[in-house]
């Protein structure tokens, strides 16, 4: 009865830790993809502009600025990361409008993000299917980027500033489009993606934008993003990212094989012979087979 009782409760406590090691590695592997999903989703500002309840424009990115604004005896260069709490101004963005601009009115949308805790700031980003920026009236792109920055709003952060309000607009000529122009486009009813890290002249030398984990799309006609068009840069990254997943579960597996292969090595002896008898060799001679018992098995 003892020696049954040891048995069972051995074979239990062998199977029971078994289970305890799968369900710590799959939480460790959960938690690892919650954490990364969080980090991304974190780190970027969502903006909306609505028509009847249906976004025109849903702008998904982390924005920064690099600006150099004038104090009162030189310049100084300042980047602003622009707060993901920003929001969209709901009374300037629009779905339908004009942009006059370069001695043109550009039929556009317009979206307008007010920097959260930074009274005075404010991004303009106006979209446009107009065919004069080599649209063929069957892509959008982002044509122009205004930057407002009110450094009065914070002098210690922009210390004598000569001016409280400075403005960055970005050159407009369709005959010779911007970077950001010719880079920032897609189909109507697909959206841009390009999850690297993209600058941008705004004012050459003065005024730069940078995007980061960026999903833009505009002339939208329903709630959420159409295909991804990915960017240049990010192609051959998109086309790795199965390779890499795989990758890294054969690893989690590998890691898994060694770490369970170390638990076995330290359990004890009778309990290895428990769960499989013919693994080891008793030491006892009391456990010593027979000449009979070998010749037996073959």
């Amino acid at each position: 009865m003892g020696s049954n009782g040891f048995t069972f409760n051995s074979t239990f406590r062998t199977m029971e830790q078994d289970k305890l090691l799968t369900l710590v590695f799959t939480f460790l592997l959960l938690c690892l993809t919650v954490i990364d999903t969080a980090s991304d989703a974190a780190n970027k500002g969502v903006y909306k502009v609505y028509s009847s309840g249906v976004p025109c424009i849903i702008v998904q990115a982390d924005i920064y600025l690099y600006l150099t604004y004038q104090t009162s005896d030189s310049e100084k260069d300042v980047v602003v990361h622009v707060p993901t709490s920003s929001t969209a101004d709901t009374a300037v963005s629009t779905c339908d409008t004009y942009i006059a601009t370069a001695g043109m009115s550009v039929p556009a949308q317009l979206l307008r993000i007010n920097l959260y805790h930074m009274a005075g700031w404010t991004i303009d980003l106006g979209f446009t299917e107009d065919k004069r920026f080599k649209t063929e009236g069957k892509e959008f792109t982002l044509f122009q980027v205004n930057v407002t920055a009110n450094f009065s709003s914070d002098p210690s952060s922009f210390p004598n500033a000569k001016y409280p309000t400075q403005s960055y607009n970005l050159h407009i000529d369709p005959n010779n489009l911007s970077d950001l122009s010719g880079s920032i486009y897609a189909d109507i009813g697909n959206s841009y993606y390009c999850p690297s890290e993209q600058k941008y002249a705004i004012n050459d030398d003065v005024a730069y934008i940078k995007f980061k984990l960026t999903t833009i799309q505009a002339y939208m006609k329903s709630a959420s993003f159409g295909p991804k068009q990915v960017c240049p840069s990010d192609e051959n990254t998109t086309d790795l990212v199965p390779i890499i997943v795989g990758s890294a579960l054969a690893g989690l597996i590998v890691l898994t094989l060694v770490v369970y292969l170390i638990y076995r090595i330290f359990l004890p002896e009778e309990v290895l012979n428990l769960v499989n008898p013919d693994s080891h060799f008793g030491s006892d001679s009391g456990n010593e087979l027979s000449k009979d018992d070998i010749l037996e098995r073959f």
